[in-house]
């Protein structure tokens, strides 16, 4: 029965360390391509950057068929002799009116506006993309998560099993000294009774690795459990390099936006010189007015914006205010992760203490176990004594698999929080 403690024991603590595994790596990109909030943020980001289109078709000329038709009545009309006895009408209008052509709009000077709206329209995709990002590094977050905490709760069940199949063995040795007439049937039923609490203990246990397997299903699309059995993930980047945290390049990337808009609506100040020409058929030309003749037209508008109900200057001052928010909440974003980095770290230090003394106790406990053992079946120790012993040395087992997966999802946590794709080869 010692030879299973001892195998647990090394199974429990013999982790390796490395970066993120190759089947970590390869679920979180599995998850990245299929899980729908990503795929959501993917096509938000696609529509985002065709506003850049939009922004640099304002440079292009608006090209349009028109076809237009009126009737009008009165008309203008005089009475022209050219005779002495007679008299020509002249009707300088006809009734029915004709306007076939096709005109051209060009903006020749817009004093910067459509190079404003160019910019914003530029920081919004970046915006977009490392909001995009950010989502990418909690799927990937997450899915480390699921992995670990499976790892750690099929370790705590070998722990359960071996707890049982020790019971199981003393058992065993009670029901003998019981036909020896040595020990109490008290103590074969106490006995009985810890197998079954060390029994729904490891249903539990399964009970989450279940639950588990579900959430994996649901980030991943697949009922993917890990084949890996140990805690290897130690990607420590160093320092406290916030640069490529998708928030705060997000962050920076608003101040952008912010300031491309406060400089579209200074903008809306200037006027704007444009070209209209078209070409096409009309009538009311004399001296014929009903005939459609083919006519051209070309000129330049140069519009001054004089009094537009204080919009623009309202516009200018919201703009200007959010550009102030924008850096505001950067500096907030930068704040809330380094407050959020100094915890981690402080986890990470003290799980590594945790789980250097959880070592020291192992050895103790597993002493004490043989020790136990060794005296019971010489008649000194009691079946008590052998619960308890067991019951110190499962507790260790279970302590040590915990610190080291605590130890492992604040490294995944560090991961996150200063941007670095560990999942990436």
């Amino acid at each position: 029965m010692r030879k299973v403690i001892i195998a647990v024991f090394i199974f429990a603590s013999g982790a390796t360390f490395g970066q993120a595994n190759s089947e970590l790596s390869g679920m979180i990109r599995h998850s990245l391509n299929y899980f729908p909030s990503v795929q959501e943020l993917n096509a938000s980001e696609s529509i985002t950057s065709m506003r850049v289109d939009v922004a640099k078709s304002n440079y292009l000329p608006n090209i349009n068929g028109n076809a237009v038709y009126s009737y009008v009545n009165p008309v203008g009309q005089v009475q022209i002799p050219i005779s002495a006895t007679e008299n020509k009408l002249l009707q300088f209008q006809p009734h029915d009116n004709y306007n076939f052509n096709v005109g051209l709009n060009q903006t020749l000077w817009d004093f910067g506006r459509t190079k404003a709206q160019i910019e914003k329209a530029k920081a919004d995709v970046l915006v977009a993309h490392q909001n995009t990002e950010a989502a990418r590094f909690q799927v990937a977050s997450q899915v480390a998560t699921i992995y670990y905490a499976m790892i750690y709760l099929r370790k705590s069940i070998e722990v359960q099993d071996s707890a049982i199949a020790y019971y199981q063995n003393n058992k065993k040795m009670i029901e003998g000294r019981i036909r020896s007439g040595d020990a109490l049937q008290i103590d074969l039923s106490t006995m009985e009774n810890n197998i079954d609490q060390e029994e729904n203990r490891k249903v539990e246990f399964q009970r989450q690795y279940d639950r588990q397997v579900s959430l994996m299903r649901y980030t991943t699309g697949e009922p993917a459990s890990p084949a890996g059995k140990d805690f290897d993930f130690t990607y420590e980047p160093e320092g406290a390099d916030f640069s490529n945290n998708p928030n705060v390049i997000a962050a920076t990337q608003r101040i952008a936006a912010a300031e491309a808009d406060l400089k579209l609506s200074s903008s809306n100040r200037l006027p704007n010189l444009s070209l209209q020409a078209n070409a096409g058929y009309k009538n009311a030309y004399q001296p014929n007015i009903e005939e459609l003749r083919f006519n051209v037209l070309a000129g330049a508008t140069l519009v001054f914006p004089i009094f537009q109900g204080g919009r623009v200057r309202q516009n200018i001052s919201i703009a200007r205010k959010s550009a102030q928010l924008s850096e505001i909440s950067r500096n907030n974003t930068i704040s809330t992760l380094q407050k959020d980095l100094e915890s981690v770290q402080a986890d990470i230090k003290a799980y590594d203490q945790q789980i250097k003394n959880s070592e020291g106790q192992i050895t103790v406990a597993k002493e004490t176990s043989r020790l136990t053992q060794v005296r019971y079946k010489q008649g000194v120790a009691t079946y008590l004594d052998l619960i308890n012993a067991s019951t110190n040395l499962q507790r260790a087992f279970l302590s040590q698999i915990q610190y080291e997966y605590q130890k492992t999802l604040a490294l995944v946590e560090r991961c996150r929080l200063m941007g670095v794709k560990f999942w990436q080869e």
